[in-house]
C-alpha cells in the first residue's frame, strides 16, 4: 500500500520514506544504524588481531570503542541537518571499511607510521570534541581547545591522512576511488557543519583553515 500525503491544492503525493518513521523513530533507526556500523568496524579488527595484526588494529579497535562510547554519550543537538544529511553522515563514517580492501605492491613500510601517526590525530581530535562528537551535522557546542586551535576539522583531517597512509600501502584504483568518495563526503558535511554551529564565524576568522594550514 503506498502512502500518499495531500499539498495544499489537494493533490495527493507520496509521503517521503525517513518521514514515516517519526523523528523518534528516524533518531532510533539512525543510532541502531550506527552501532552496527561500529560493530561491524570491530569485529573486522578483532579477527585481524587474533591473526596476527599489528599496532595499527590495535589502535582502530580502540578508537572505534572511543567513538561508540562518546556517541552513546553525546549532547543532545540545539540544531540539527535534515535526515538525508544523517544518512550521508553514516556513508561518509563507514564507506571506507565497506569500500577499501588489502593490495600488494605497496609500501607498508612508509604507510604504517602515516596511519599511526595520523590515528594519535584522530584520538586526541575526538578527545577534545568529548560529548560534542556526532555523525549528522548538528550543533552540539563549539569546541576550539586542542587540536580545534590550528584546523577547524582536525578530525576530517586526521582520517584523510590516515586513508593517504592505507593507500601508500595498498595501491589499487579501488581503493583510490573510495578515498576520492569519502574525501568529497566529509568535505560536504563540512560546509554543512560550519553552517549549523552557532558562533562559528567567530572561530572561523581566528582559525582560517579547515584541514591543512596554509593551504585550506
Amino acid at each position: 500500500m503506498r502512502l500518499d500525503v495531500a499539498d495544499a491544492r489537494g493533490i495527493r503525493r507520496p509521503r517521503h520514506p525517513l518521514r514515516l518513521f517519526g523523528k523518534q523513530g528516524r533518531e532510533l533507526l539512525f543510532d541502531a544504524l550506527a552501532a552496527a556500523g561500529w560493530l561491524g568496524y570491530a569485529s573486522q579488527y578483532v579477527v585481524r588481531l587474533r591473526r596476527g595484526g599489528g599496532v595499527v588494529d590495535l589502535g582502530l579497535l580502540l578508537f572505534v570503542t572511543l567513538l561508540a562510547a562518546l556517541f552513546l554519550l553525546r549532547y543532545p543537538p540545539r540544531r540539527s541537518g535534515a535526515a538525508w544529511e544523517s544518512l550521508l553522515g553514516l556513508v561518509g563514517t563507514f564507506l571506507p571499511v565497506l569500500v577499501v580492501r588489502p593490495a600488494a605492491g605497496g609500501f607498508p613500510w612508509l604507510g604504517a607510521p602515516i596511519q599511526v601517526f595520523a590515528l594519535a590525530g584522530m584520538v586526541a581530535a575526538t578527545l577534545a570534541l568529548g560529548r560534542s562528537f556526532g555523525i549528522a551535522p548538528a550543533d552540539r557546542g563549539l569546541r576550539t581547545s586542542g587540536p580545534y586551535r590550528w584546523v577547524r576539522h582536525p578530525l576530517y583531517a586526521a582520517e584523510l591522512a590516515f586513508y593517504m597512509g592505507f593507500l601508500v600501502a595498498n595501491p589499487a584504483w579501488r581503493n583510490l576511488a573510495g578515498l576520492g568518495l569519502h574525501t568529497a563526503i566529509q568535505i560536504f558535511r563540512i560546509h554543512r557543519e560550519e553552517l549549523i554551529l552557532e558562533g562559528y564565524a567567530a572561530y572561523a576568522r581566528r582559525v582560517r583553515f579547515r584541514l591543512i594550514p596554509f593551504i585550506w
